[in-house]
């Protein structure tokens, strides 16, 4: 798939989610045990009625159990939102899932005004029948609660506390997620993967025998994004622009921040850039929620952007787009008018919940600048 650099600006970010949660179960921030919790949920400070809104992954790695999508469920809350993000995750030597936390989550929480927490596995249990594979890991669950307790007296932005998180805690936090595996290994009697990758890649991270947020950004942002800054776009590739061409954005702020993002596919349409995001339903009518959901999250920061440009081509007129693919004959173009949601449902055959979710979805892309959602048969 080839890939397109482009630059974009972004002043404030403001979004109205209409996809949220029915309930929200509380949490008490001096019993709460991060294992134990919900996927989102709110913590109840204890003081006239604050809370901090928060969300938890299970692995650093943003593709596996839809952390946006648990990120959106809080994004309607006005109060300061906290993700809980463990540093590594490793399932075994008998996996090839050996993760860690990237240069790209960073810019993504900060833009997004999200305070990290980040976390280690300390525990495991072996999977059954293997010797190699490891399953129901715990997070320390002082440390994320310490830190809870620090982010609900902070004072600054995310980006501030954040920015000092990662200073101040990443390689210790680190170093102990290292060797909680070590301890995992050994009293689970379990093979994990060997520690000496994620030392060396903590090497890298550091300047001057500490970690630094510069060193991180270079050594953890795959090669294709130090292009961003080469003349590597030439006209024809930009002219016919399709889809299946890959979007990588240097989007900078008003601080003056650089930030990296990426986009399933950017293509022209009417003049108009589209920035789409795309979520298929392999057996069904319609993705399943958390997938909308992981999809309109990515979408969020593309739709606050002021200015798109590429290499001396600016202010490019864009639009964001989620595609939904599934089993459905037609095609539906939100926002629209509310009976066309419901016919494209009946001719659908939808169930209330389906057609209850396009209702929402249709009021999501007309309350928010820039965004559609396209609905359509897989094979159309």
């Amino acid at each position: 798939m080839p890939t397109l650099y482009l630059k974009g600006f972004i002043r404030d970010a403001t979004y109205i989610p209409h996809l949220n949660p029915e309930k929200f179960e509380a949490y008490d921030i001096s019993r709460f045990d991060v294992n134990q919790a919900q996927a989102s949920g709110l913590i109840d400070l204890g003081t006239s009625g604050n809370n901090l809104a928060f969300s938890k992954w299970v692995s650093p790695k943003r593709t596996r159990s839809y952390p946006f999508a648990r990120i959106y469920n809080t994004f309607h809350f006005n109060t300061k939102k906290v993700t809980i993000i463990p540093i590594i995750k490793d399932e075994g030597a008998g996996t090839q899932n050996n993760d860690r936390i990237n240069f790209i989550t960073f810019s993504w929480m900060n833009l997004l005004n999200i305070y990290i927490i980040l976390a280690w596995y300390e525990d495991a249990e072996r999977k059954p029948s293997t010797t190699d594979r490891i399953t129901n890991q715990i997070l320390n669950v002082e440390s994320v609660r310490e830190k809870l307790f620090e982010v609900s007296r902070y004072q600054m932005t995310a980006l501030h506390w954040n920015t000092t998180h990662f200073e101040k805690d990443f390689a210790p936090i680190y170093l102990n997620a290292v060797d909680g595996y070590k301890k995992i290994s050994r009293e689970r009697n379990v093979a994990v993967h060997s520690p000496k990758n994620h030392l060396q890649t903590l090497e890298k991270f550091k300047a001057n025998g500490h970690f630094s947020l510069a060193s991180f950004k270079e050594a953890s942002l795959p090669r294709s994004y130090e292009a961003a800054h080469r003349e590597s776009v030439t006209t024809h590739i930009l002219e016919s622009l399709e889809e299946n061409t890959k979007g990588v954005f240097d989007i900078s702020n008003y601080l003056g921040g650089q930030y990296y993002l990426t986009a399933d596919e950017i293509y022209w349409e009417n003049e108009q850039l589209v920035i789409q995001e795309s979520k298929n339903s392999s057996r069904g009518k319609l993705p399943a929620e958390d997938d909308i959901k992981d999809g309109l999250f990515k979408l969020i920061l593309f739709a606050n952007m002021e200015e798109v440009a590429i290499d001396e081509r600016t202010n490019i007129q864009f639009i964001t787009r989620l595609k939904l693919t599934g089993d459905l004959i037609g095609n539906l173009l939100l926002p629209c008018a509310t009976e066309d949601v419901f016919n494209f449902s009946a001719a659908n055959r939808l169930t209330q919940t389906h057609q209850k979710r396009l209702i929402l979805l249709n009021q999501e892309a007309g309350q928010n600048n820039r965004l559609q959602v396209w609905i359509t048969g897989r094979h159309a």
